[in-house]
C-alpha cells in the first residue's frame, strides 16, 4: 500500500463553498491579517495536508520542541518551524485585541480571503535561536536568515481552514496530497520515489532520476520542483517548469513519471530542509526520497553530505536514496559518480548550475552531455533569472 501520511492521518482543512460564502459575508466584522507570501504558501499547504500532521501555525510549545529537538511535542520528527509572524504594523495592532477562540481572516495582498485562523495564542520568538536551529548560522548573508532577522519576533498560533487552493500559475497542474495519492493508486504504484529540485534539470540530475527508475523497489518517479519564493539569482519558477516539461516530454517514460509543482518558499536549510522536504513528499504518497549532494544548500553554509547523514538521526518514515555527486567523465564518455568512475578528477566536467548559468549568460555553448538541447534553448531566453523585486 501507499505509505500513510506523517503522523498517520492526512490533514484536510478546507472551507466548503457554503462556509466560504458565509465567511466572506462576515469579513467586515472579522479581524484581518495579511500574511507575507511565505506564510500564504504555508497556509495552503497546511490546509491540503502537505504539512500533515500540522493543522495550523505553531504554538509556543510546538515551536520550542521543534527548535530544541527537531521533533513535535509527541516525538514525531519535524525539522523546521511553521510560523505566522506579524510583519506589518497594522497586523501587530490587530493582534493586540485578539483573545483565544477568536477567528481571524487571512487575506492575500488583493484582500481576497485565503483562510481562517482559529486564534490560540501569541508566540514571542527569538529569531537568532530559530536561525541557529533551522539554518545552522546567524549570518545575514544566508537568504533565509536575512528574512528571519528582519521579520519581527511575534507570531500568531492556531489551527487554520483554507479556501480552495488556486490553480497552478506554471502550466502544469499542482496536485494536492490527496490527488497525488489517488493518481499513484490509479497507476498501480505502491513505491514512489520523490525527486526534490529547485533548478532546471541538467544531465547529472537526469542520471539520478534514471538510475532510481531502474531500481526494483521503485514503481514510479514523482518530480516535484519547488516553484514558490526562491532567492534572487535562481531561475524563475515558470522557467523551471518549462524546462522539466521539455525533459519529461522528450526523454522520460511518461507512464512511470509524474511531474507537478510544489508552491512553497524554499528553505535553504541543508540537512534540516532535507528532512522537511522528505516529510512533505511522504505526505504526497512517496515511500522513497532521492537525496543528492548538498540538497537544499546555499553558498558554503553546509557540509555537502550532511543531508545524507541526518537521515540516520531521524527516521521520518520515508527511505532516503542517497546518491553521491554525479558528473560527466570525458574518459568514460558518460555520466557517473565516484563509485563507478575510475578516472582522475581532471576528466570530470563541472555540472554546477552556477557554471551553466554563467556560460549561458555569456553566450557560451553547453555541450549536450551536460544539458539537453531542449532545456538549453529555454535557459538561453532573456530574463530567466529572478531579480530584486520580482517576488
Amino acid at each position: 500500500m501507499i505509505p500513510p501520511p506523517h503522523g498517520g492521518r492526512l490533514v484536510e482543512r478546507l472551507l466548503s463553498d457554503a462556509d466560504r460564502a458565509r465567511r466572506v459575508s462576515e469579513l467586515p466584522s472579522l479581524p484581518t491579517i495579511a500574511p507575507a507570501l511565505d506564510q500564504l504558501y504555508d497556509l495552503e499547504k497546511i490546509g491540503i495536508g502537505a504539512y500533515s500532521p500540522i493543522e495550523g501555525f505553531m504554538d509556543s510549545t510546538t515551536l520550542a520542541s521543534v527548535v530544541g529537538t527537531g521533533r513535535l511535542p509527541n516525538g514525531l520528527p519535524w525539522s523546521l518551524p511553521i510560523l505566522l509572524p506579524l510583519h506589518r504594523p497594522v497586523d501587530r495592532a490587530t493582534a493586540e485585541g485578539l483573545r483565544p477562540g477568536d477567528e481571524v481572516a487571512l487575506v492575500d495582498p488583493r484582500g481576497d480571503l485565503r483562510g481562517i485562523l482559529h486564534f490560540e495564542e501569541k508566540v514571542p520568538f527569538d529569531p537568532v535561536a530559530i536561525a541557529r536551529s533551522a539554518f545552522g548560522t546567524i549570518d545575514p548573508a544566508h537568504p533565509n536568515v536575512a528574512d528571519l532577522l528582519n521579520g519581527g519576533n511575534l507570531a500568531l498560533a492556531g489551527k487554520v481552514d483554507i479556501v480552495s487552493p488556486r490553480a497552478s500559475a506554471h502550466g502544469v497542474p499542482e496536485l494536492s496530497p490527496r490527488e497525488s495519492r489517488e493518481l499513484f493508486r490509479t497507476r498501480g504504484w505502491k513505491d514512489v520515489a520523490a525527486y526534490q529540485c529547485r533548478n532546471p534539470p541538467h544531465t547529472a540530475h537526469e542520471y539520478l532520476q534514471r538510475i532510481t527508475l531502474e531500481r526494483e523497489d521503485v514503481d514510479g518517479l514523482f518530480i516535484h520542483p519547488v516553484v514558490g519564493r526562491l532567492k534572487i539569482g535562481d531561475y524563475r519558477p515558470e522557467v523551471i517548469m518549462r524546462a522539466y516539461e521539455a525533459l519529461v516530454r522528450a526523454y522520460c517514460a511518461t507512464d512511470r513519471v509524474v511531474l507537478s509543482p510544489l508552491t512553497i518558499s524554499m528553505r535553504y536549510a541543508g540537512p534540516k530542509a532535507a528532512i522537511f522536504l522528505a516529510i512533505v513528499r511522504k505526505n504526497y504518497g512517496c515511500s522513497r526520497y532521492i537525496v543528492g549532494r548538498d540538497q537544499a544548500g546555499v553558498g558554503k553554509f553546509y557540509d555537502p553530505y550532511a543531508c545524507h547523514r541526518i537521515f540516520d538521526e531521524f527516521d521520518v518514515g520515508i527511505a532516503p536514496l542517497r546518491y553521491e555527486e554525479a558528473f560527466y567523465c570525458r574518459a568514460c564518455r558518460s555520466t557517473a559518480t565516484a563509485k563507478t568512475c575510475p578516472h582522475p578528477a581532471t576528466n570530470r566536467v563541472d555540472t554546477s548550475q552556477t557554471r551553466i548559468r554563467q556560460a549561458l549568460q555569456n553566450g557560451g555553448e553547453i555541450p549536450p552531455e551536460l544539458l539537453r538541447p531542449e532545456v538549453a534553448e529555454i535557459l538561453r531566453e532573456p530574463d530567466v533569472l529572478l531579480k530584486e523585486g520580482d517576488q
